[in-house]
């Protein structure tokens, strides 16, 4: 196997492993298809997208040093840990009647993935350099468009198909990804104090 063709599918395997794995971006669109179905969370994958894309550019190219520094990442994944808390609580005190209105839109969707620790592994990890400039990773940046719009709509589809299938009320659900989002909010605050 040639060197590009094996940087290729190392670039191919993170991505995907980073983009399926459940996370609390991932969290908020599982619920979110089982809350408003598939058909009415078309915005969602486009929310992550945005989100990813900013992220990754203000990282590469403004945040990157400050952000490497450990007092920055501290401050985000604790600003990140406060964000999840604050929507985990929304979920959990959510009215089950206006569950499929109020539970996930479009900008929480963005602000969790911009803020996703899951982006610094996409800048500094998968993607090549782009300090540069980005038309060098032109062809890595349409092939992470495509895997996060297909992950995206992937746990979507998991969240209306355990919604449509009855196999939990969507109260629950909710407290589900409630559930989800606070163990994620722990996670990122224990993580920002070591």
């Amino acid at each position: 196997m040639c060197y590009s063709a094996a940087m290729s599918l190392v670039f191919f395997l993170m991505s995907a492993g980073l983009l399926f794995t459940p996370g609390p971006t991932n969290t908020l669109l599982a619920v979110g298809g089982a809350m408003a179905g598939l058909r009415r969370s078309w915005l969602l994958p486009l929310a992550e997208l945005a989100g990813y894309m900013a992220a990754i550019h203000l990282l590469a190219f403004a945040l990157g040093p400050m952000v490497q520094a450990t007092s920055a990442k501290i401050l985000l994944r604790l600003g990140l840990g406060l964000y999840l808390l604050w929507l985990a609580l929304r979920l959990w005190r959510s009215d089950a009647a206006l569950l499929p209105r109020q539970t996930v839109t479009p900008t929480k969707v963005f602000i969790v993935t911009l803020l996703n620790p899951k982006a610094l592994v996409f800048a500094f990890v998968v993607l090549p350099p782009l300090a540069g400039g980005w038309s060098a990773a032109r062809p890595q940046l349409l092939a992470l468009t495509a895997m996060i719009l297909a992950a995206s709509l992937s746990w979507i589809g998991l969240g209306a198909a355990l919604a449509q299938g009855r196999m939990m009320h969507p109260r629950w659900i909710a407290r589900v990804g409630a559930i989800v989002l606070a163990g994620f909010a722990l996670l990122l605050a224990l993580s920002a104090l070591r």
